[in-house]
């Protein structure tokens, strides 16, 4: 039996069961032929024990409990940072992408001030910019905002398109692991002078008046 078993093992480890013994009944009749086929199944359950012991290592599903589901999730959010000329606080046909300028997400807890997670990215040649994030924040706050950037001509902070908040949770009736983010931006210290007939154009006098 036990040159058998080895055999059997020998071709079970290697993936490929390609050995079967070949059982002939003679006169003892079928109790003999039962019992041959016992010590031929416990050979393959041994072997497989043996076999699975090295083998790659299988995720049960108990091992599920152990995870947060959450931590699970990642997102994919995008945005961009520009320079706004025109004191207008958006963008307009004058406006102009910043390059280099650092952007941070962070997510807290609603009735606390400490962060749970924070991620840094910067802006690139075309001022957009891209983070990776990673879990479910369905019960914090999340935002991005800008730091003050190395344009000298263009870093005064916006008071409105300074930060934006954005929602982190596929529990909110958005599949889509990509979230967008408003405009961020700078402005200049002095308007520009082509910024009087954008303004004509958006017809902002009428606003004010």
């Amino acid at each position: 039996m036990n040159q058998m078993c080895h055999r059997i093992t020998l071709e079970i480890n290697k993936n490929n069961i390609t050995y079967l013994p070949t059982l002939k009944i003679n006169k003892m009749g079928k109790s003999f032929a039962s019992v041959v086929l016992v010590v031929f199944a416990l050979c393959i359950s041994s072997a497989l024990a043996r076999n699975s012991k090295y083998g790659p290592s299988v995720l049960r599903s108990s091992d599920y409990n152990k995870i947060n589901g959450s931590a699970l999730d990642k997102f994919f959010v995008q945005g961009k940072v520009y320079c706004d000329p025109c004191q207008f606080e958006f963008e307009s046909r004058l406006s102009k992408s910043l390059s280099g300028v650092k952007v941070i997400l962070e997510c807290r807890k609603a009735d606390g001030e400490n962060t749970t997670f924070s991620v840094e990215g910067t802006t690139d040649a075309n001022g957009f910019y891209a983070l990776n994030v990673l879990g479910d924040h369905e019960d914090e706050i999340c935002a991005v905002r800008t730091e003050l950037n190395s344009h000298k001509h263009c870093n005064v902070p916006m008071k409105t398109s300074d930060s934006d908040r954005i929602v982190l949770t596929k529990h909110d009736g958005v599949s889509s692991s990509l979230r967008f983010v408003n405009p961020l931006g700078f402005k200049t210290q002095k308007i520009n002078g082509e910024c009087a007939k954008v303004y004509k154009e958006l017809e902002l006098d009428t606003l004010d008046n």
